[in-house]
């Protein structure tokens, strides 16, 4: 698995290294104007990576040798899993550290707990991306599997929206719930989502021939 995992950094390093570097940025940059979007922009491009790295894999037909070696299915899967995750969480890092720097240059006493949980949320819609994504990629591969991506996008984003005017709920509604569900609750969903998420690419991998 750590061989699986520093494969996926390489490949994105020599192939795509300043798109990685312009995420990093954009954390950085997060703190010094519209942090909600710039951090949820680095975070979900961050997690989506290994999308990046999926595409490299298909083209050098990486999975008919990756197969032949001592790593099951199983392990190529959550190798893409635990890179997302791990790319997601490394924005977030150095989104906090940032914050934390500016507030001190700026002789603010740093709100750690309202950062903390600012993260938390960030996080999670950065692993909601991959939850959704990763079992389309692996089920019918990056191009196919980017069109499929943003039909599901569309349809839920539509299908949340007619149904907060459904029942007529305001943006201060749903800022007041998003409050009241607590970091550690939301952090529980995320992964609870992200790992049945793991589970069905898994058996969609299992099942695919290569």
């Amino acid at each position: 698995m750590k061989a699986l995992l520093i494969k996926e950094l390489l490949v994105i390093w020599r192939q795509g290294k300043f798109m990685l570097l312009f995420a990093l940025l954009y954390s950085i940059m997060a703190v010094t104007g519209s942090g909600y979007f710039l951090t949820g922009f680095s975070v979900i491009f961050m997690s989506m990576l290994p999308i990046t790295v999926m595409g490299f894999d298909e083209r050098s037909k990486w999975d008919h040798y990756a197969v032949t070696m001592p790593y099951s299915r199983k392990d190529i899967v959550l190798s893409k899993y635990i890179f997302s995750a791990t790319s997601a969480f490394t924005a977030i890092i150095v989104y906090i550290i940032a914050s934390i720097v500016k507030l001190y240059v700026e002789k603010q006493t740093p709100d750690f707990r309202s950062l903390i949980n600012q993260s938390i949320l960030m996080l999670s819609a950065g692993l909601f991306f991959s939850t959704v994504n990763l079992p389309v990629m692996f089920k019918f591969g990056v191009d196919k599997g980017r069109m499929w991506f943003i039909l599901l996008t569309v349809i839920i984003a539509g299908g949340i929206s007619s149904l907060l005017t459904f029942i007529n709920t305001d943006s201060i509604q749903i800022e007041s719930f998003v409050q009241r569900i607590t970091p550690v609750l939301l952090t529980f969903i995320s992964l609870g989502l992200l790992s049945l998420s793991a589970l069905i690419s898994i058996k969609i991998f299992e099942r695919k021939e290569l």
